[in-house]
């Protein structure tokens, strides 16, 4: 027996031991009231990690903003600002930031995904000489590209929730 084979076997026989615990454990509470609390915190954990993930991502997306705001009032002339266009630009940054965070549906941050996405083409006429600092990159990859993969992820959450209440697909 090779050692894949051997891992395999090791990893199987911790799965199959977890798996007769919790059998154990559900069936120690099966007659008891402790049974629907123990679903209830069960399904809770389920349904409310991608919801803990998701704001996560949409505070991290603000925090960005902000950065940028500061970094746009420092470097704009760098980016080919005027002292005046830095200073709107940092408001509307920090405004962005604002309303990212005011985010409380998947609806709700499709429609900010659209608004980073137009203001992105908005401030892609402000180029710096080096790619890695131009704002546009910037947004896109640390605001537009993890909300893209919340968004999807959200979907698809919604999707299988639907599967297991049998709701039809909307």
């Amino acid at each position: 027996m090779g050692l894949v084979d051997k891992l395999m076997d090791e990893l199987a026989a911790k799965d199959r031991r977890e798996h007769e615990v919790r059998m154990k454990e559900l069936q120690m509470i099966d007659n008891s009231s402790l049974r629907d609390e123990y679903v209830q915190q069960l399904l809770l954990d389920r349904f409310l990690a991608p919801i803990e993930e998701a704001q996560h991502v949409i505070q991290n997306t603000a925090k960005h903003a902000q950065y940028l705001a500061e970094a746009v009032a420092v470097y704009y002339q760098d980016h080919g600002l005027t002292q005046e266009q830095a200073i709107e630009l940092s408001k509307q940054l920090r405004l962005l930031a604002i309303k990212i965070t005011q985010v409380e549906s998947l609806h709700e941050l499709k429609l900010i995904y659209s608004v980073v996405t137009l203001f992105t083409d908005k401030v892609s006429v402000f180029h710096h000489r080096d790619r890695k600092y131009r704002m546009d990159h910037s947004i896109r990859k640390h605001m537009l590209d993890p909300l893209n993969t919340y968004i999807a992820t959200e979907r698809n959450f919604h999707r299988r929730l639907q599967f297991m209440t049998g709701q039809p697909a909307s």
